[in-house]
């Protein structure tokens, strides 16, 4: 057998694997969105709750600058119309979404 006969064996046993890896890899889920409320604003979910969103569900419908609602930081960020935020999945970080009237419509991890 020649050293480039051995070199494409060995090349295609990990080759299978690896794609293999990718295909599972690309079929996890991400977790599940909030679901709305009988007023149509959006409750944070409990079954991935990684950033404590579920303590704050009664400001749904309050204020943004109101009292109670956690400041922005590195892993709280206040999102209105129009605010430019990253697209990257943080698990500890809490999104508190308003309308453009300041009101808080959506609360979730992320």
């Amino acid at each position: 057998m020649s050293a480039a006969t051995t070199n494409k064996d060995n090349g295609m046993k990990y080759a299978v694997p690896l794609t293999l890896a990718f295909i599972l890899a690309a079929c996890t889920s991400a977790p599940p969105p909030s679901a709305p409320d009988a007023s149509g604003a959006a409750t944070p979910s409990t079954e991935n709750d990684t950033c404590g969103a579920s303590m704050y569900a009664a400001l749904i419908g309050q204020p943004i600058s109101g009292k109670g609602v956690p400041g922005t930081s590195r892993l709280t960020r206040h999102i209105l119309p129009g605010t430019q935020v990253t697209m990257d999945y943080v698990a500890q970080r809490m999104n508190i979404e308003a309308d453009a009237g300041g009101t808080i419509t959506r609360i979730n991890c992320g």
